[in-house]
């Protein structure tokens, strides 16, 4: 009998590209010490650089510590709603199980995703906790049941064929009870993005059968994503135990290709794309030289075979299961539990500095009450807490009060010449390598603007230079933010902090710009609500001299509407038969008076008081009752707060300074709504109403600009491909319909090819910043060809240094055209995303409350 040796990241990583475990069987081979070598899989596309090594150690930790704390009982006990327990959980996190100052000294990038990760984590945990309290699981049994399972190991040994057992150990991330399923699930962490949710999902299907067969659990399973962009995958133990063949497959395979890697026969793997980009296989060329085109190679099948051999004869079956060591049973030639790797990782050592041994006892977590600045000592703050709030990532420690980051920290800009300035005329950009200033017209901004980078590019810091340069020029910005990045806008960077030659500038913006905090749903700022609705009446439209155009704009706004009311409630059923419903009901609303969402609720419930005789010839009755109900709950349910409380969104009062001479910045913060449907539903509603207000208020002759609207990392609102979310149609609108009424938009995105392409086709101005894949260098070379080829400058924006970009606007001087600069010093504060906590804090500090608060 032959026995092979696996563990569960070496089953990982072949799950996710077999030629990388090929590599790794070589490599290990070559060392000849016995240590694995397995390659690290979370570092895909640079999105968290080596954010993943440091999440998963740091977890582990406060798994570990938490079972046994007073502190984490404690809060489990008097967390009011799940924001207060994740601030409560956040705190001990970090007073337990960080080493503050090794963590400061860990790169921004680091810093960054690793704070990301361990929100989204902890917001999780909360709200799965509440829930559980809520009905009525006493604490104790609640934390037993969250981190009491210590039953990660696994150790299972597979029969993959006539003569070949495979024994497989390793710990899974998280295994638990979930008390609002009352069965126990197994969780998978990543911090890379969804893009291979089905073999993510697979490689956890492996350890929960391995679970199930030592321990009996029948687990459900999931693949939280938990940076950049948060998702789940979840599947339950039936479809975990339909997949046991192929999971099968997949470790006679990794015999296999080990055997081929070595010159013993075996397969030759095939390869996997997805992570062709971070692969260094890939860069090198090795993977094609060594093992040929991707499309070559093949899996092991005979376990399918070999299984129906034993279905038709059960004699055969006990003789093979006779001959399998029983899964936790030790083997003569089985290897230690703690078998040494050799990790493809350099930042796994500088993680384990980061979090602090298990054996150190924690230090109490640091009191925290709302109003209260955060302490120093705790950089990664409460709920959804700040990257501004960590310590900068090199020098002494940060004052008392709160960090500052440093400006050769943070500053994507940092570095260039900033020196001849006192002839500039327009919109400051940068400055190139000699430092000349590179100058914009506003009036460019009419025409939008998309700033393209990969993660770590600059884009962000590039988008609010243009955003300050478009407040300087008197232009109002409406910005939109998800996540707490732009909400920093309302503070100035420190004067000290600013280039002498710079002075002037930042104290004009400083003089101009009028900051409000808008949060819709919430009161962490200026309170947002959308009722009554603002339908568009027969005035408001009579300027559009051609009545058909006139009913065809009046009827693009009713169909937005009842489009977008369709997608909150998210009722199922016949979508399209409810949007015709809801329009027609719209159609038939009276308008000479505000429409509010309970006027729209009776009509839905009672539509014969509109006039309808047939409605059941435009929906079934049963959907439309169900529409009812659904909207009745964004009425007098819990979810009545976007349509309640605070002030109406108004474009005209937005856009109004409160004095002559000031101009208005007004960043919508969404990140205190507590999902993303909500989120897609009011930006939605924002677009489809500033299409509104530009069209029935705006001179479309003015010739200038009136508006920029800023949405930052729009691959989420306005996904390329097939994806439809609520958000898509009404933004696409504004790309295409907004230059003629001078509202000039701004996005920024990772990736050229994530966003729809009728935006880049109606953006005149685009800075292209660091490109990290292939594919959007040749994305970028279709935007910028002309006769005669390529520009010359697009190869070098692969890998470009951070805050370099090239830019293209209408009528640029032919002297700027391909040269790179980086961006200017930033006149407002710029440290990482701010909490809804942090964001309340700063409003009411500032006094910025306003009418909504």
């Amino acid at each position: 009998m032959r026995l092979v040796h696996v563990n569960v990241t070496q089953l990982r990583v072949a799950a996710t590209c077999p030629r990388l475990h090929w590599f790794d069987t070589r490599a290990t081979a070559e060392r000849q010490d016995g240590r694995k070598v397995v390659s690290r899989i979370w570092r895909k596309g640079g999105e968290a650089p080596g954010c993943g090594a440091l999440f998963h150690t740091a977890v582990e930790r406060f798994n570990a510590a938490a079972a046994s704390s007073d502190e984490v009982l404690a809060a489990l006990e008097g967390a009011r709603d799940a924001a207060d327990l994740q601030q409560a959980l956040m705190r001990w996190f970090n007073a337990s199980c960080i080493n503050l100052d090794a963590f400061a000294a860990r790169p921004v990038p680091l810093r960054l995703g690793f704070i990301s990760a361990v929100q989204v984590y902890m917001e999780e945990l909360a709200r799965l906790a509440v829930h559980a309290r809520a009905a009525g699981l006493p604490a104790a049994e609640l934390r037993g049941q969250l981190f009491g399972d210590s039953r990660k190991r696994v150790d299972v040994t597979f029969h993959v064929g006539e003569d070949v057992h495979v024994h497989v150990t390793g710990a899974i991330d998280y295994v638990y009870f979930d008390p609002r399923l009352g069965k126990h699930r197994i969780v998978d962490y990543k911090l890379t993005p969804a893009t291979s949710p089905n073999s993510d999902l697979f490689q956890v299907f492996t350890y929960a059968l391995m679970h199930h067969h030592q321990h009996g659990t029948k687990p459900d399973v999931a693949v939280f994503y938990l940076h950049p962009t948060r998702s789940v995958r979840e599947a339950r133990w039936e479809e975990v135990e339909a997949k046991r063949g192929k999971i099968h497959e997949l470790i006679a395979s990794m015999v296999a290709w080990s055997d081929h890697a070595l010159g013993a026969g075996g397969l030759l793997p095939p390869g996997d794309r997805t992570y062709c980009d971070g692969c260094k296989h890939e860069r090198s060329g090795a993977c094609v030289a060594e093992l040929g085109h991707k499309d070559r190679g093949s899996w092991d099948r005979r376990w399918t075979a070999l299984e129906a051999t034993r279905g038709e004869a059960p004699e055969e079956r006990a003789r093979a299961a006779a001959s399998a060591p029983a899964a936790g049973e030790p083997l003569a030639d089985e290897p230690p539990a703690d078998e040494p790797m050799v990790e493809d990782d350099p930042e796994l050592e500088e993680a384990l500095a980061v979090v602090k041994p298990a054996g150190e006892r924690p230090r109490p977590a640091p009191a925290s009450g709302r109003g209260k600045k955060a302490p120093a000592e705790a950089p990664l703050g409460g709920a959804r807490s700040t990257p501004a709030e960590a310590p900068p990532s090199r020098g002494p420690k940060a004052p008392p009060g709160g960090a500052r980051a440093t400006p050769t920290a943070l500053d994507a800009g940092a570095g260039p010449p900033e020196a001849r300035t006192a002839d500039v005329a327009g919109m400051l950009l940068g400055f190139d390598d000699g430092g000349s200033p590179v100058c914009m017209d506003p009036a460019v901004l009419r025409t939008h603007v998309s700033v393209v980078g990969a993660a770590g590019s600059g884009k962000t810091w590039m988008a609010k230079i243009i955003a300050e340069e478009a407040l300087r020029a008197g232009v109002p910005v409406l910005a939109i933010d998800p996540q707490g990045d732009l909400v920093q806008m309302m503070e100035a960077r420190p004067r000290a902090d600013v280039p002498p030659a710079l002075l002037r500038a930042w104290e004009e913006l400083q003089e101009r710009m009028e900051p409000r905090i808008l949060t819709p749903g919430s009161s962490h700022g200026q309170r947002l609500c959308l009722d009554p609705l603002r339908l568009p009446s027969a005035s408001e439209l009579s300027h559009i001299a051609n009545p058909a155009l006139r009913a065809e704009e009046e009827e693009g706004l009713l169909v937005a509407v009842a489009a977008n009311l369709v997608s909150l409630c998210a009722c199922g059923g016949e979508e399209e038969s409810q949007r015709t419903f809801l329009y027609q009901v719209l159609q038939r609303l009276p308008r000479a008076a505000p429409v509010r969402l309970r006027d729209i609720v009776a009509a839905v419930t009672a539509p014969e008081d509109l006039g309808f005789d047939e409605v059941d010839s435009l929906i079934r009755k049963s959907e439309r009752e169900r529409l009812a109900r659904r909207l009745n709950t964004f009425v007098q349910g819990p979810s009545a707060r976007l349509f309640s409380g605070g002030t109406r969104l108004d474009f005209t009062e937005l856009l109004r300074p409160s004095r002559p001479g000031r101009v208005p910045l007004n960043i919508v913060y969404l990140n205190a709504l507590s999902n993303d449907d909500e989120k897609h539903f009011f930006l939605a509603a924002l677009a489809t109403e500033l299409y509104r207000w530009m069209i029935t208020t705006v001179d479309a002759t003015s010739g200038g600009v009136n508006l920029l609207f800023y949405i930052d990392e729009a691959r989420d609102w306005i996904p390329a491909g097939g994806s439809k979310p609520p958000a898509k149609q009404p933004l696409i609108r504004l790309f295409t319909q907004g230059r003629k009424y001078g509202v000039g938009c701004l996005l920024c995105t990772q990736s050229p090819r994530s966003v729809d392409y009728n935006v880049f086709g109606n953006t005149s101005t685009k800075l292209i910043g660091r490109l990290e894949a292939a594919q959007d260098v040749e994305r970028v070379i279709d935007w910028f060809t002309i006769e005669g080829g390529a520009p010359p400058w697009v190869a070098a924006r692969k890998g470009a240094p951070k805050g370099s970009f090239v830019a293209r606007w209408p009528d640029m001087p032919a002297a700027l055209a391909g040269r790179a600069f980086k961006g200017r010093t930033l006149f407002t504060r710029h440290a990482g995303a701010w909490s809804p906590d942090r964001v309340e804090r700063a409003v009411t500090e500032a006094g910025l409350r306003g009418p909504g608060g």
